[in-house]
C-alpha cells in the first residue's frame, strides 16, 4: 500500500487517572459487545474482513494506546500500518466509529463514548467493512484510512515535537 499520508495524531488529557479508568472501562464494555456480536454467524460473515489477519481486541488496543500516549507525553503520531497487517488501522477505525476518538480538526482526542450498544457495535463494524477497494479476482481490501484524518510522516512528527515542547512548559505565578 502506497500512501503519502500514513500517520494519525492522537492526544489525551494529562494527569487524569479517573478519565483513563473510565475510558478503559468503556473499552472493556466495547470488547464485550464485539465478542458477543461475533457469536452471530451471519454478522461474523458480514464483517469477516475485520479479522482477516487476527481478531480485533478493543480492550488490548485501548490499553496499548494509553500506554503509548503516556510514554510520549500524552501526544503521539502513530503510523496506521506500522504493524504490517493493518490490525491497528482496523481497531482504530472501530474505536473512532464508536466515539472513543474525536477529530478536532487537527488531531484525534481520546473521548468517552456516551452510549455503547450491540446495535452501535454492529453498525460500526459493518460501516468499517464497507470502506475498501476491490483489487479484482474476488479480492476486497479494507481501507479504513479513507475515512480517517491522516498526515504525512514529516508533518506528524513536527506536530508531535510541538506538543511535547508545549507539555514541558510550566505556568509560573507572577504575583508576589
Amino acid at each position: 500500500m502506497s500512501l503519502s499520508a500514513t500517520h494519525v495524531l492522537l492526544e489525551m488529557p494529562r494527569e487524569k487517572p479517573e478519565f483513563e479508568a473510565a475510558w478503559l472501562a468503556k473499552a472493556i464494555e466495547a470488547e464485550a459487545l464485539w465478542s458477543g456480536a461475533q457469536v452471530d454467524r451471519e454478522f461474523h460473515d458480514r464483517v469477516d474482513l475485520l479479522d482477516a489477519d487476527g481478531i480485533p481486541d478493543l480492550e488490548a488496543f485501548a490499553r496499548e494506546t494509553l500506554d503509548e500516549l503516556k510514554g510520549q507525553s500524552c501526544a503521539a503520531a502513530l503510523e496506521l500500518y506500522a504493524d504490517g497487517c493493518g490490525m491497528f488501522s482496523r481497531e482504530f477505525g472501530l474505536m473512532v466509529r464508536l466515539g472513543f476518538f474525536i477529530h478536532d480538526g487537527t488531531c484525534y482526542r481520546i473521548a468517552l463514548p456516551r452510549l455503547l450498544t450491540p446495535q452501535l457495535m454492529r453498525q460500526a463494524a459493518v460501516g468499517l467493512c464497507a470502506v475498501g477497494e476491490d483489487w479484482g479476482d474476488d479480492v476486497f481490501v479494507l481501507t479504513p484510512e479513507r475515512q480517517l484524518h491522516m498526515r504525512r510522516k514529516s508533518d506528524a512528527e513536527a506536530w508531535q515535537s510541538r506538543r511535547r515542547a508545549m507539555g514541558r512548559f510550566t505556568v509560573i505565578n507572577a504575583d508576589p
